[in-house]
């Protein structure tokens, strides 16, 4: 496989990703901006995408997942709710949110793989591709797209 084509997998799998965590960010300010404060949301997003990324990131330093990690959020949110979210740990006595906590990040751990089965065979990334022709889009994982509002609501 040439160079070329596999960075071009490589940046389909990010555009993925991308794509995931922005839905993510949508659903949970659809969902709880009138319920959560920003700073909750954001550290939902925040574990919902390391459990996207440790799954993408499994072979890397936690270093350089912390920087993908990084890398996406701030995509969606400011620099400094960002790192507030990476540093953020929830109180001790706020038993719904560490609940939500590790809810989000095993969901986010589910479409992490879905990207790789859709996105990676035998260790060597892919193209994504869409199987109905008729869908908006050409990455979107197998998982249900309410997963994350359906668990959080528990």
């Amino acid at each position: 496989m040439s160079r070329g084509m596999a960075a071009n997998m490589q940046q389909t799998l990010s555009d993925a990703v991308g794509q995931r965590v922005r839905q993510t960010f949508e659903l949970l300010e659809a969902r709880y901006a009138g319920e959560l404060s920003e700073a909750k949301r954001d550290m939902l997003l925040a574990n919902c995408l390391y459990g996207l990324t440790s799954v993408i990131h499994a072979n890397d330093t936690p270093e350089d997942h912390l920087a993908a990690i990084r890398s996406y959020l701030e995509q969606i949110i400011p620099t400094e709710r960002a790192a507030r979210a990476l540093k953020a740990t929830p109180a001790s006595d706020d038993n719904w949110l560490v609940s939500a906590l590790e809810r989000i990040e095993a969901i986010g751990k589910k479409h992490g793989h879905a990207l790789l089965a859709r996105g990676a065979g035998g260790g060597k990334a892919i193209p994504f591709t869409n199987r109905d022709t008729s869908a908006a889009g050409s990455a979107e994982p197998a998982v249900q797209s309410n997963a994350v509002e359906e668990a959080l609501t528990r």
